[in-house]
Order: structure tokens, then sequence, then C-alpha cells
């Protein structure tokens, strides 16, 4: 049975946020970050790794502000763009919590919202565990994927549409029979929220704002000295598994692939993923 949790504050221009989580299990502390597609939420992005990994970890599975039960104002954390906005609400969660350290397992989104915190904060974070993460530049793109493009444009024109994320969902996966219509109905319901179709917490960059996307080029990574492990499947049609290249200047870092595989791995191949997951964050080897 999870306990539920809401960090909340206050940011400097008065602004107040508040993180939903559930906590599950006991051990060290993990934080599981979900991706930014829509509706997405912590606990339904690790809904069949949440049962396995708390039998050696405390999880905490949060919703990013802008999703879910937290509030819905991820700018106003004051990064230069939504990774730098996701890292500090990281930071600002275990804060308010008096979590002095945490590992952090991110999907998407959740991968690249955990690299910045890494790199605001390198204290305050053990390993990282980083799924298909956003930001990493593929040489001789002309722009982003569909999948990507989808995604930033879902609130735009007409606005939520189940067939706009129907689109989007079936980028996520190589198997599209996972795609259950209870699955596609859930994601539907939660992303037609009326706060976050209000303000939406991604949108589509200014030419000039283009480069807070591209964490893969930030010279701090170079530098950060966390045990990592990208995991990223190799038919990723999201963020494209060539865009794992840059990240390759991380010294600490380790590179899984995996066939038959989108964008979720945890989701598609969950076994595999707990069992690797959980190794790599309880052993130094």
């Amino acid at each position: 049975m999870a306990d539920i949790h809401a960090a909340s504050g206050t940011l400097p221009d008065g602004q107040a946020w508040h993180i939903h989580s559930e906590v599950h299990g006991s051990g060290p502390d993990v934080i599981l970050l979900h991706g930014g597609g829509p509706g997405a939420t912590g606990a339904s992005n690790y809904a069949k790794n949440i049962e396995a990994l708390s039998q050696h970890f405390r999880c905490w599975v949060i919703d990013f502000p802008g999703w879910g039960r937290s509030s819905k104002n991820l700018q106003a954390f004051g990064g230069e763009g939504p990774f730098q906005n996701g890292g500090r609400a990281i930071l600002a969660f275990m804060n308010a919590l008096g979590l002095e350290r945490a590992h952090l397992v991110g999907n998407s989104f959740g991968g690249s919202a955990a690299l910045c915190a890494a790199m605001d904060a390198p204290e305050r974070v053990g390993k990282l565990v980083l799924m298909g993460p956003g930001g990493g530049v593929v040489a001789g793109a002309k722009g982003p994927t569909e999948g990507i493009r989808q995604l930033l444009t879902y609130y735009l024109g007409e606005g939520p549409s189940l067939e706009k994320l129907q689109a989007f969902i079936g980028n996520l996966v190589h198997d599209p029979s996972l795609l259950t219509p209870e699955l596609i109905r859930q994601r539907f319901e939660a992303s037609n929220d009326p706060e976050i179709r209000a303000n939406p917490p991604l949108l589509p960059p200014a030419p000039e704002r283009l480069h807070t996307l591209q964490i893969s080029l930030d010279p701090r990574l170079a530098a950060l000295q966390h045990r990592s492990l990208f995991i990223w499947g190799l038919q990723d049609r999201v963020n494209p598994v060539e865009g794992m290249e840059p990240f390759r200047a991380m010294p600490n870092a380790d590179f899984l692939l995996l066939a038959r595989c989108g964008h979720w791995a945890q989701w598609e191949h969950p076994q595999r993923f707990n069992d690797v997951v959980s190794h790599f964050l309880a052993h130094d080897d």
C-alpha cells in the first residue's frame, strides 16, 4: 500500500507549488521520474516497475509540476527551459521532504530533468538511470522527430483530442499490442485537465531558446562523475538512439541497448528493466 505525500513550497516570485508523490517500500531513496507526454503521471509510467523496485528501495513516484496531481506551473521554477525547470522541481521536492540524496530514474523528459538536477547539485544525486532522455542532439537531423512534434503541439490548435493522443502514444512502443484502449482512455482523460490546457508544460520553443533543450551539449556533462546507466530502445521513434552519442562525454556512463523496444523501456521490457536497474542501483560493480 502506497503512502501519499504532497511536497509543497513557495517560489521566489510568490507562486505556490506542490508535487504529488506516492511512496513505496523502504531502503535507499530512489525517485522515479516520468516522461513529458500528454497525460503522463509517475504511477502510470512505472506501473510495471514499482512493485519490483520497492522490494529493495524506498521509491518516490512523483508527478512533475504541469502533470497529474501536481501544481500546473512548471515554468515558474525559473530555469532556462523545461528540462532545467524539471531539475529544479526535483531538488525542491527533495528539500521539502528532507531527502539529502537520492538515486534518480528518469524516462524521456524525466531523464533530462534528472541530468539537470545532477549538474546543478551533484552532491544531492546518487546514481542515474536514464531511459531515452530528451536533449540528445542527432548529427544531421533537420528537425524534431514526429513524436516530439506531436508532443509539443498537442495543446495547440483545437487542443487535446483522442485522435492526437492515439497518434502520439503509437510512437512510444515497438509493439502496439501493448497499447490497450483503457491505457489510451486514461492518458487522454489525464491530458484533458482544464488546468493543463490553460498552461501546458511543454510547447514548441522559440528559435532563440532551442539550445535549452539540447542538454547533451552542456559542457558540464563531461565533469559529471555519477555512475549512470542509459537504457535505449533500438526502435525509439521519439528520441532516436542516435541521440545517445553526445552523452558519451559522461565519464562513468554505461549504455544498454534493447532490441524490439521503443521509447518505453520500463513498460515494454519490465522484467529485464527491473532486474538490471535493481542490480545497478544496489551494487558498485
